[in-house]
């Protein structure tokens, strides 16, 4: 069982795990391509632009309004600032896509997040260096002078927003999660706590926001979703302290009805330990994502470990009693050793799930329409999105010696249209190496990033 902690007191969540026959299940072999879906060509797929001026830029974040229209937000790669896009409900390309720059004062933008409220006007939160901003638009999105952006909270370095913490309760108010940086192999790290942080009115002003301590060890790359009756759901990364020292990183769901700024509000269980890898060509955080059917029933996806260290993708429902342990189901959806960096969980209308994920760099959709998916007779089909080796190869290459190039992708972030047609952004990084050393001249091929920039899929349907 794990302990009590500040948040809540989390019950360790035994799982039967089922095996799902979806072809996102991977061999072992580690050369799992998506080999096994089927590929509804996408309308269209683009890099997403960031003005007059080319930036490289990280994994987007993707929302749909109620009339179709994309919004997205995405952090330039480094050297500060973040973008906001916005593409009508016909989207076919980067020439229909407007996009606003967001200064950050030369801080880079780790995490840019995105929430739509009930008119379809989009507010953003970029989590910088040492400072939080916050920005709200009143006029034409597409436009600078359409937003109002401020730094709301300057922390010191000492604190981040990871995941997708940050929502809009029903009346349109923001609310999101902080807590404190998480230091790279524990070295530095400070006091661990997580803090609840929101805004009632006048949220362009720093003294408008309440930070509120609620837990006392980490959660972070958590989503908070808000259901229909302004309860709050998160999905999170729980780093827990034992007294002996030792430490847990697990996956959680936490549930608030109300006064959310206290401790004691929040209560759910743990699902097991999560996953994570700095050995990878680009390292694993910890993954964990949710959604919300139109009842308010939460729907989890989970990067979790087995007890051999592997990792495995591990889809989780409950309709009741969700605070409690019995009432979840779930089924593992790809345990593939080519699981890649990132995945998005969304509903369609019909409150199916649809599954963006990275595997062997490259970005399918995994879903599926059973009465239940997380029995082992539920179907999941696969519809590939797209393969990195399919894209026609970058020719610049940076580093002397570097002769070959190839396209990774990952981090991908879902959203339906109103009809069920996803919308898919991700990022796609160039990476070149090389073997040869042509020029003797000069020093051997340093393999790494050339460039990386957001990239969208329109998908028809799946």
């Amino acid at each position: 069982m794990v302990r009590s902690v500040g948040l809540t007191s989390l019950a360790l969540l035994g799982l039967a795990l089922a095996a799902c026959t979806t072809n996102t299940s991977g061999t072992g072999n580690g050369k799992d391509k998506l080999s096994g879906g089927h590929s509804n060509a996408p309308a269209a797929r683009f890099f997403l632009p960031t003005g007059a001026e080319v930036d490289n830029t990280s994994a987007p974040t993707v929302e749909v309004d109620e009339s179709g229209g994309i919004h997205s937000v995405y952090p330039a790669y480094a050297g500060g600032g973040a973008y906001y896009a916005y593409c009508p409900a016909d989207c076919a390309g980067s020439d229909a896509v407007k996009v606003v720059r967001f200064d950050t004062e030369g801080s880079t933008v780790a995490n840019a997040m995105l929430a739509l409220d009930k008119s379809g006007n989009p507010h953003v939160l970029f989590s910088a260096y040492s400072k939080v901003y916050y920005g709200s638009c009143s006029g034409d999105c597409t436009t600078p002078d359409g937003w109002t952006t401020s730094v709301i909270i300057d922390h010191g370095s000492d604190k981040e927003v990871s995941g997708e913490a940050f929502a809009l309760d029903p009346e349109g108010r923001p609310r999101f999660l902080m807590h404190t940086y998480v230091a790279y192999l524990g070295i530095g790290q400070k006091e661990p706590k997580t803090e609840w942080v929101a805004c009632d009115a006048n949220c362009n002003k720093p003294a408008s926001w309440k930070a509120s301590v609620i837990g006392t060890d980490i959660f972070h790359q958590s989503t908070l979703r808000f259901d229909a009756e302004g309860r709050a759901h998160v999905a999170t990364i729980a780093r827990l302290s034992g007294e002996d020292g030792s430490s847990q990183v697990m996956g959680a769901y936490q549930f608030c009805a109300a006064d959310c700024d206290k401790p004691e509000s929040w209560t759910g269980p743990a699902f097991g330990t999560a996953f994570e890898s700095e050995t990878e060509a680009i390292s694993i955080k910890p993954q964990i994502s949710l959604a919300l059917t139109k009842e308010g029933q939460p729907r989890i996806l989970f990067l979790a470990k087995d007890d051999a260290g592997a990792k495995k993708i591990a889809y989780l429902e409950c309709n009741e009693r969700c605070t409690e342990g019995d009432p979840w189901g779930a089924i593992i959806v790809s345990d593939s050793e080519s699981i890649s960096s990132g995945f998005d969980l969304a509903l369609d209308q019909n409150d199916h799930p649809r599954i963006a994920f990275a595997l062997n760099y490259n970005i399918g959709v995994t879903y599926c329409d059973s009465p239940s998916c997380v029995t082992a007779d539920s179907k999941w089909e696969l519809s590939v999105v797209e393969k990195g080796d399919e894209m026609p190869p970058d020719t610049i290459f940076l580093e002397p010696n570097c002769t070959v190039g190839a396209w990774f992708l990952h981090d991908p972030s879902i959203a339906l249209t109103p009809s069920g047609q996803p919308r898919v952004g991700y990022q796609a990084r160039d990476i070149s190496g090389g073997w040869s050393n042509p020029d003797k001249t000069k020093p051997a091929c340093t393999a790494g990033t050339d460039m990386t920039w957001a990239r969208m899929a329109i998908l028809p349907s799946l």
